[in-house]
């Protein structure tokens, strides 16, 4: 792995996220299933480390259907990862998600540098019944 390139320290879907006045997170109910018909807000939760400088990132999500179609898209950014000890934590609140068929849906993650290059992609999936 590239020390200069940011890595992923963590990737869900949960209902939602809070942080304590120490810095500790709390998260809500994370989700690996879901039952079709259980209407919902969604957060999808992402940890970045790095020892980046003063880079510049941006973080693109998309919940992707089984068929293919984006149901639910957002970002972040833009942030920097200085040194080791930067942590850079991004929820992102999704309402009105159409989990309208079953299946494997995939929350998929793209961060892109200044230039707009992606410069890492992470994926995970939750399964629809």
């Amino acid at each position: 792995m590239n020390s200069n390139l940011p890595h992923m320290q963590a990737l869900l879907l949960c209902e939602s996220v809070s942080t304590d006045e120490n810095g500790r997170h709390n998260i809500a109910n994370e989700f690996s299933q879901y039952t079709m018909g259980y209407s919902q807000p969604f957060t999808i939760l992402s940890i970045w480390r790095g020892d980046c400088g003063e880079e510049l990132y941006t973080e693109k999500s998309e919940i992707i259907a089984p068929d293919g179609r984006v149901v639910a898209s957002g970002g972040h950014g833009p942030f920097l990862l200085k040194d080791e000890t930067y942590r850079q934590v991004n929820s992102l609140l999704l309402e009105n998600i159409d989990f309208t068929h079953d299946g494997l849906y995939e929350v998929h993650l793209s961060l892109l540098n200044a230039q707009n290059e992606v410069v890492s992609e992470q994926s995970t999936s939750i399964s629809v019944i």
